[in-house]
């Protein structure tokens, strides 16, 4: 079995000395869960993450093993932030809910709270008091329900489903065409929506319902998206029975034949 990076036996080395738990790293950093459980490397982005999140670890001793695990820091010595990287959109979610066990639960976001979703935006009290499940198979990730409202995306998912969504960070590269998202924006609130992304071409992200009869296709920017989540799965609870568009072309084959067969009568 390959061990994990030297970069990431230092992280735990770290928390170790100072006591924090993994769930708590994966909070306050807003690293994917699991990260430091796997045997692959750590992304630039991850390591600036944790620099800028714990300021009094000595970056030498990071880098190189060398020196103390913590560095010294004189008394009015002001700290300069490492950049965070270009490619980062929106702010990753700084409350997530934590089982006992340290796993990572999964906020819900209820149609009667969107609104206070929306002016709560980053509001960690109001966060904290939304409820929070868990769910199998979603692990390693952050993770939140939203309730679907409007009939946009029918018959793919109807109102009143719950649609489970991943956070979704880099947008120009990660947001793929005519898959669904959750999109979060200032203007229009919690949507769900398939996207075409034309954020690198036109500065744009398309908005396209499955119901597009009733609901046109629009485009937004993304200074005007607070949060993309992609949707993973969804709870449907509306199961439309086939059997009613079967039985519907069959009337209408019957009344086609009906119409061929009365066509002769009726010109003679």
């Amino acid at each position: 079995m390959r061990e994990i990076s030297t970069f990431k036996k230092r992280i735990i080395d770290y928390l170790d000395t100072k006591g924090i738990k993994k769930a708590q790293f994966y909070r306050d950093t807003g690293i994917s869960n699991g990260i430091l459980n796997q045997s692959s490397g750590l992304t630039e982005d991850n390591v600036l993450r944790f620099l800028n999140t714990y300021k009094d670890v000595n970056p030498a001793w990071f880098f190189s093993g060398l020196g103390d695990i913590k560095k010294n820091i004189e008394v009015g010595q002001v700290n300069e932030e490492v950049p965070a990287p270009y490619y980062t959109n929106g702010q990753m979610p700084k409350v997530i809910s934590v089982s006992p066990e340290g796993d990572e639960n999964i906020i819900m976001v209820p149609v009667p709270a969107q609104a206070g979703y929306l002016d709560g935006f980053g509001d960690p009290e109001f966060l904290e008091s939304l409820p929070s499940y868990r769910l199998p198979t979603l692990n390693n990730g952050t993770f939140r329900i939203f309730e679907v409202k409007g009939h946009s995306m029918f018959p793919t998912i109807h109102s009143g489903a719950l649609a489970v969504g991943e956070w979704c960070e880099n947008w120009e590269d990660d947001i793929k065409d005519n898959q669904i998202y959750i999109i979060v924006s200032k203007e229009d609130g919690i949507v769900v929506k398939r996207c075409l992304n034309r954020i690198k071409k036109y500065n744009n992200l398309y908005l396209k319902s499955d119901n597009r009869r009733e609901y046109p296709s629009y485009p937004i920017k993304p200074e005007d998206i607070l949060e993309v989540w992609t949707l993973k799965t969804a709870f449907i609870y509306d199961f439309q029975d086939p059997a009613d568009m079967y039985d519907r072309v069959n009337d209408l084959e019957a009344r086609l034949m009906h119409v061929e067969t009365t066509m002769p009568k009726i010109n003679k």
